[in-house]
């Protein structure tokens, strides 16, 4: 009897047989790397990434977004979705989707809650001007990050916004801005309540 070996887990693993194999270095297809665990490109470690990742593993928790396409037997494939860390080999549950905001933003979040317990309850960015205008003018960010648990600010720590629409899609690090945009619910309003002699009327 044979022993089965373990798959390896882990952002930076998967994405090392990924380009395996993509560069024809495994018994797979060139063309089926996709169907292989791998960093969302664009998010932290993946390619088109502006912030890449080092030879060697940061020294706390990072979040990205791995994903892989499921054939499906008809023309088109599914996509599947899971956080990730670029620390250590932790790995969320999966999630199918579209993409772009459907399937990943639940694994981005997961990616979060792992490497960031707790970012939900960071002050949220509450319009959209202020999404671009805030992290760009130093003292009204030294203003707002001085609400941010110690330490999360130099980790990566996310920056949170009310969300424009339902399903707007979390916008990973680039290089002007190395970290994570997070989108949340706006709260609902209160329900402004009638004058009590005026609720007699009706």
């Amino acid at each position: 009897m044979t022993a089965t070996v373990a798959e390896q887990t882990g952002a930076r693993v998967r994405q090392t047989y990924y380009w395996r194999v993509r560069n024809a270095r495994t018994r797979h297809r060139p063309e089926s790397a996709a169907q292989a665990w791998h960093i969302q490109p664009g998010h932290p470690g993946g390619a088109y990434s502006d912030l890449g990742h080092g030879l060697d593993p940061p020294a706390h928790h990072a979040p990205t977004l791995l994903s892989r396409s499921r054939p499906t037997g008809l023309r088109w494939e599914k996509q599947e979705f899971r956080a990730g860390c670029l620390a250590c080999g932790w790995e969320g549950p999966v999630h199918f989707g579209d993409g772009f905001g459907d399937g990943d933003n639940e694994a981005v979040e997961d990616a979060h809650d792992h490497a960031f317990p707790g970012w939900r309850t960071l002050p949220p960015i509450t319009t959209v001007e202020d999404r671009w205008v805030l992290p760009r003018s130093p003292s009204r960010w030294a203003q707002f990050i001085a609400r941010y648990p110690a330490g999360w600010v130099e980790q990566g720590a996310p920056v949170v916004a009310w969300h424009r629409h339902r399903r707007e899609a979390h916008r990973p690090p680039y290089a002007e801005r190395p970290r994570y945009q997070l989108h949340v619910p706006r709260p609902p309003r209160a329900r402004n309540h009638r004058p009590a002699d005026q609720e007699a009327l009706f």
